[in-house]
């Protein structure tokens, strides 16, 4: 069980660091590519609540964060923090 858990939340982690590489892509002018990176990871966030909800509890700001869209903003890097200490948990309590 932890370690699909574990799969998931790294899962989570990816897209949420594919935002945070959508807002440098945009940076550097490449809108469209950030936009489709932005609403892939989005999309695929979404699915992945729909599909494991213990994400709810364990992140419960993320349907709100995207559907708000202030994910896109400062949200997906404080999702990351949240999510890198449950980790970490997760991490610790395999390896007791």
């Amino acid at each position: 069980m932890e370690s699909q858990r574990r799969r998931v939340l790294v899962e989570v982690a990816r897209h949420l660091h594919r935002i945070g590489s959508a807002n440098d892509a945009e940076d550097h002018h490449y809108e469209e590519e950030a936009e489709r990176m932005r609403d892939e990871a989005c999309a695929a966030l979404r699915g992945l609540l729909e599909e494991h909800p213990f994400l709810s509890d364990l992140l419960p700001k993320l349907r709100w964060e995207l559907d708000t869209r202030h994910i896109l903003g400062f949200g997906w890097s404080q999702l990351l923090d949240t999510l890198e200490m449950h980790l970490s948990d997760v991490d610790e309590r395999e390896h007791r």
